[in-house]
């Protein structure tokens, strides 16, 4: 049996957030193994293996540090998230693309994580190394770059992509998600008529295989652990988001607790 550590930002310690990683967690306790969450950098306990759960699109140096001294880390090579660590869909404004765009946070998730713990800093009187940025709720579509606003261009953090969605004869859109552990993985598509789709709005979803640009994408960006949200359009696929601190999906029924179970077996790989 192994001894394994989640690690967090020190901030993480005043909010309760659905990481799916406390979900795998609680079965890997079950099988015998001792799993300790700890906040910070001081006193980190020693450990078999380390789960990289600080949520913040950049892992600030001395966190990295930290990742270092242990002998495994899940994680330890993903230092950045930002989308130009990843998008080969990314525009400026004198760019040739002439079709739909959408504007998005350069940081993970519409800036929210970085908002959250600069606000506990703030609330709670303490020192942060949570840099600023732009938060956005939604990301706007475009009909073509002309229409971005200037505000958009002249804001440090916010980024343009070619709009690439991926649609049926019917007018639905789909989106794609691959979440993995190891050597353990689910892929499924969801349909919406919605171009921004959202799990819990979801008409349906159904099992999809991964492909082959999938794998090789996560071998170069360094995961072991994570969920990458991508479409195939004009037939290429296209990566949208990559996240090494995944969150269970807003519905929680058998299909969600089997895929638990299904990923939670990953760990044997990662430890071998």
């Amino acid at each position: 049996m192994a001894a394994i550590v989640i690690l967090e930002h020190e901030l993480q310690r005043f909010v309760q957030l659905p990481y799916m990683v406390y979900s795998l967690a609680e079965r890997w306790r079950r099988a015998g193994h001792e799993v300790r969450v700890h906040h910070g950098l001081a006193a980190a306990p020693a450990a078999d293996l380390a789960v990289v759960n600080i949520d913040l699109t950049v892992i600030p140096g001395a966190y990295r540090a930290l990742l270092a001294r242990y002998p495994r880390a899940v994680n330890g090579r993903v230092a950045d998230v930002s989308k130009s660590r990843f998008s080969a869909d990314l525009l400026d404004r004198y760019s040739d693309w002439i079709g739909p765009v959408i504007v998005k946070t350069e940081a993970n998730y519409g800036g929210k994580p970085e908002a959250l713990l600069r606000g506990i800093a703030r609330r709670e009187g303490l020192s942060s190394d949570i840099p600023e940025g732009p938060v956005a709720d939604a990301y706007p579509v475009y009909a073509g770059l002309r229409a971005v606003p200037e505000a958009v261009w002249s804001t440090a953090g916010l980024v343009v992509e070619r709009f690439l969605p991926e649609r049926d004869a019917s007018g639905h859109y789909y989106s794609r998600h691959w979440v993995f552990l190891g050597d353990r993985d689910r892929s499924i598509r969801l349909r919406s008529r919605a171009p921004i789709i959202k799990s819990g709005d979801a008409l349906g979803r159904e099992e999809v295989p991964v492909p082959a640009e999938l794998r090789a994408w996560r071998e170069k960006l360094g995961f072991d652990f994570g969920k990458f949200d991508y479409v195939l359009h004009g037939g290429r696929y296209v990566l949208l988001d990559v996240n090494r601190t995944p969150s269970l999906p807003a519905y929680a029924d058998a299909e969600v607790a089997a895929s638990q179970d299904v990923l939670a077996a990953g760990l044997a790989a990662l430890l071998r």
